[in-house]
């Protein structure tokens, strides 16, 4: 019986190590960085830009910038978005905002009205372990004037947003458990499928997708028949039809990707520009202590609706030393893009041909 009892240890123990040597290698541990297309960057000084956003009508990029590092230790910094003018050298500047309460931005998502005037879409972490969508009427100045607030128990945790309407939006619900948990903690580090995607209609609060391993960014295009979603520990770049103005996906490509996706943005061209982290847990380190740097990666992809594919390209690769933590990476045309970052500054980039990832 002792024999039968230790063999059984063992085989447990074995199937513990592959499985821990499975979620190392999926999670980038053992992968070489070979840097590449980050030499032509020039750094923006600004602390934190999770997501960034463009108005073409102002010609400005719109920043989330919130110090979570100081939200995970329970402070009480406010958050900003911040206004950056791409042709010119200034600095970001804070936009005015009307908000009462608490204010630490994280996705954002931009709705234009035929008649030119622009809704910010913003999800909104008053607490850690809480989550909004802040609505504003973007107004000349630039400034923000706060229309309303959307929360849904349906809703746990919200990351990313795309506004469809006025008031209509698809979110991102990077899990299913609450912040600071031991619940959350199994979820992310046994990825777990209790991540999703929520459609809020201007009335309705529904979960319209199931079943994904931290869903992160999102994009719709333009006609609002597509929806685009990444998942990190998931590490796929997902297809979802809609049919009709509700919010039921259906989901018809998917692309897996050797790397933790992160934001991804829709260029009028219809490419794909994603953020993407290649080793994990270095990006866990980092978000834990400042002197730890994290690899950044940025993606380039084409879905070719008919067949139902994406190909993609690697359009830069960096060990972390121009920037750790890459979040989100804007298209501004002719190869150039702005590369957010969850904890420190941001990158303006040109970007030559791609590689394969």
């Amino acid at each position: 019986m002792k024999r039968v009892v230790l063999v059984g240890l063992g085989l447990v123990a074995l199937m513990a190590a592959a499985a821990a040597l499975v979620t190392l290698a999926d999670a980038g541990a053992f992968r070489t960085i070979e840097p590449h297309g980050f030499d032509r960057c020039a750094r923006v000084p600004v602390a934190g830009a999770e997501d960034l956003v463009f108005d073409a009508d102002s010609g400005l990029v719109l920043l989330s910038s919130t110090d979570f590092r100081a939200l995970e230790r329970g402070a009480t910094a406010e958050g900003a978005i911040l206004a950056f003018d791409p042709a010119k050298a200034a600095a970001p500047v804070v936009v005015a905002h009307d908000l009462s309460g608490a204010f630490h931005p994280h996705g954002l998502g931009l709705w234009r009205f035929d008649d030119g005037r622009r809704r910010l879409f913003v999800v909104n972490h008053p607490k850690r372990e809480t989550s909004t969508v802040e609505s504003f009427d973007l107004e000349p100045g630039p400034a923000l004037k706060h229309r309303r607030t959307v929360s849904s128990s349906r809703f746990v945790s919200m990351n990313d947003v795309a506004p469809v309407g006025p008031e209509a939006f698809f979110v991102t619900l990077d899990a299913g458990t609450r912040a600071g948990t031991a619940a959350r903690l199994a979820e992310t580090f046994l990825r777990l499928p209790w991540a999703g995607v929520g459609f809020f209609d201007g009335a309705t609060a529904e979960v319209a997708a199931t079943g994904l391993r931290y869903a992160n960014g999102v994009a719709v295009t333009p006609d609002g028949a597509t929806v685009f979603v990444t998942e990190t520990t998931g590490r796929r770049l997902l297809a979802f039809t809609r049919t009709g103005p509700g919010g039921a996906l259906t989901l018809v490509a998917e692309h897996a990707a050797a790397t933790g996706l992160d934001n991804l943005s829709l260029d009028p061209g219809g490419l794909l520009w994603v953020a993407a982290h290649p080793k994990m847990l270095d990006f866990l380190g980092h978000a834990a202590d400042a002197a730890k740097r994290s690899p950044s990666q940025v993606l380039r992809a084409r879905y070719d609706a008919a067949a139902r594919r994406f190909d993609v390209d690697e359009v830069g690769l960096d060990d972390g030393a121009a920037l750790s933590g890459s979040s989100v990476a804007l298209p501004l045309g002719a190869g150039r893009a702005l590369i957010g970052s969850v904890f420190e500054h941001v990158l303006d980039c040109r970007f030559g041909e791609g590689r394969a990832p």
